[in-house]
């Protein structure tokens, strides 16, 4: 504090000395009984809360000298009371799930703390009902009940629902429960690690009646038959015949004898039987199905081979099918008879053994106790197996032929020049091919020549070679002026005077500060920048595929002007 003394009387000066004091000391003491707060925090900074559960949160409030300040009065309140309340003291209450922001305030400054709020713990899950015997096939509501330690239920809970046996009884997510087949299973829902169970019996369907089909069989001796058993229950409903034991008997063994548990029946004389179908946990059900059995006679001829061709020299055997007057199979040891009415076409043995002896359409008979039938076939040529070339690789210069050679082999492995041959490139614009499987180099690169007979390919590769440059063709002399580019034309020629296009070109001067060339994409044009007055000469190169020169140089002396 500064002083002017001429303002100050004589008794203002006596007392001055205590003034300043009292102004020094209420500088330095904080007169105030509790300072404001300078910041707020709040412990914990999380929490997590199952609904009905509390927890203490505590705010601290601190000077701007990061002194807590002690007896500050701390409020609290909520951001979302329906999730979360809190109290005056700072007890945190879960009431919903959900979150919410509980804050502690003291003069205005503020910390927060995050409260999450889950659903309530299991402590039991009960299953309703706990006992249950269900029919195979039925289905049945399971409802499970989750419950506080205090016994009270849970509300909105998701159950995991599990069978202890899913080939008798399955469950699925929402408790619906099928019996499958009979037996037990447990069922069990589980929530929060906590499982309650239901035993579940599965018994079987009733049977009230059973009934065959077909009612009646006629067969010839030595036939068998197979009567379809199909069973109801109560309601008239079809049920499963699987896992019900069914007795098979049969009224005359010696017409018709039971060869299967499943009703299967063989004949063995003329004459007529019947089948019983009974159930043995039901003995009153039963049901019959007649079987009429005669002797066999040759009613149809039917020759099997029916489609297909037949391969000119090659034989083919032929089989027979006889039936009777049911359409029943005739066993073996028939007198069959073959024969054609094209002989100039086919030949045929009593074995059934047919051979095509010329191209053609032709005609077989299979005759057996005045019973015939008959098929028609065609004659063909032996099928092309294999295409291969000769040879079958080759490497040519643009503008180069090379007769490439076909063989075609049949299935019988034999070598045949009487079929069609088509021949083709796999890039025309690189290298063509006649139809005599004459082959021209066109453009350098790889191409694959083909020759293709009734579907079967045989292939060769061709690599093309670029023709080798032999001279540049270009003006002795050239002048442009400094500072300037102006091109001059230039021409790539092969041994025979042919002009060559699209080469690898190279120029190279022996004084780039005076001059400098560059060939075009094309070979045609070289480009030339003049750099400073003078003169200097261009050397151009042509390259091959492999960047080594190809033909002889040429020069020239290109002069800059001013």
């Amino acid at each position: 504090m500064r002083v002017v003394a001429h303002l100050v009387s004589p008794t203002v000066r006596r007392v001055a000395p205590a003034v300043l004091l009292l102004t020094a000391l209420a500088g330095c003491l904080d007169l105030k009984a509790t300072p404001d707060a300078c910041t707020v925090t709040v412990a914990p900074t999380t929490l997590t809360l199952a609904i009905n559960r509390s927890a203490p949160i505590v705010g601290t409030a601190f000077d701007c000298k990061g002194n807590s300040i002690a007896k500050k009065k701390i409020s609290f309140s909520s951001s979302n009371p329906t999730v979360a309340t809190v109290a005056i003291d700072g007890t945190v209450l879960a009431i919903s799930v959900g979150t919410a922001s509980i804050s502690a305030v003291a003069d205005g400054k503020s910390s927060s703390v995050q409260v999450t709020v889950t659903p309530e713990q299991a402590a039991t899950v009960t299953v309703t009902p706990g006992v249950l015997t269900l029919r195979k096939g039925n289905v049945r509501q399971l409802t499970a009940t989750a419950r506080t330690n205090q016994q009270v239920a849970i509300p909105g809970r998701t159950f995991r629902w599990l069978s202890s046996n899913s080939a008798v009884a399955s469950v699925d997510q929402s408790g619906n429960v099928t019996a499958l087949a009979a037996g037990q299973a447990v069922i069990s829902a589980e929530t929060d690690l906590i499982v309650g169970t239901a035993s579940i019996t599965i018994t079987e369907v009733p049977i009230q009646s059973c009934s065959l089909t077909p009612t009646s069989f006629k067969v010839t001796v030595g036939q068998t038959v197979q009567p379809t058993l199909t069973l109801r229950d109560t309601a008239n409903q079809v049920i499963p015949t699987l896992g019900r034991p069914i007795a098979w008997t049969s009224s005359s063994e010696a017409v018709a004898t039971i060869i299967s548990n499943n009703g299967a029946a063989r004949t063995g004389r003329a004459g007529t039987a019947t089948i019983f179908a009974s159930s043995v946990e039901y003995p009153a059900v039963s049901c019959t199905s007649v079987v009429e059995a005669v002797d066999p006679r040759i009613d149809k001829v039917i020759i099997q081979q029916r489609t297909g061709s037949l391969r000119l020299g090659i034989p083919r055997g032929f089989t027979v099918a006889l039936l009777d007057s049911v359409s029943g199979n005739i066993p073996p040891g028939r007198v069959v008879t073959w024969s054609t009415s094209t002989p100039t076409v086919v030949q045929v043995t009593q074995a059934g053994i047919v051979t095509g002896i010329s191209l053609g359409t032709a005609r077989i008979i299979a005759t057996a106790e005045g019973v015939a039938d008959t098929v028609s076939l065609q004659v063909t040529k032996v099928p092309v197996t294999s295409v291969s070339l000769t040879p079958v690789q080759v490497a040519l210069f643009e503008g180069q032929t090379i007769q490439f050679r076909a063989t075609v082999t049949d299935s019988t492995g034999t070598e045949v020049t009487d079929r069609t041959i088509e021949w083709l490139t796999s890039d025309p614009t690189r290298a063509s091919v006649s139809t005599s499987g004459l082959a021209t180099a066109i453009a350098s690169g790889s191409v694959v020549v083909s020759a293709v007979s009734e579907n079967r390919v045989g292939q060769a590769q061709m690599a093309i070679l670029p023709t080798p440059v032999d001279t540049i063709i270009a003006p002795p002399t050239f002048t442009l002026k400094v500072q300037t580019q102006s091109a001059f034309a230039i021409t790539l020629r092969d041994a025979a005077g042919n002009t060559i296009r699209n080469r690898n070109v190279i120029v190279t001067s022996d004084d780039p500060g005076t001059v400098q060339g560059v060939a075009n994409a094309l070979a045609n044009q070289v480009v030339v920048s003049a750099i400073k007055v003078g003169s200097a000469t261009l050397t151009i190169q042509a390259l091959n595929n492999n960047g080594q020169p190809d033909g002889k140089p040429a020069v020239v002396t290109v002069t800059i002007t001013p």
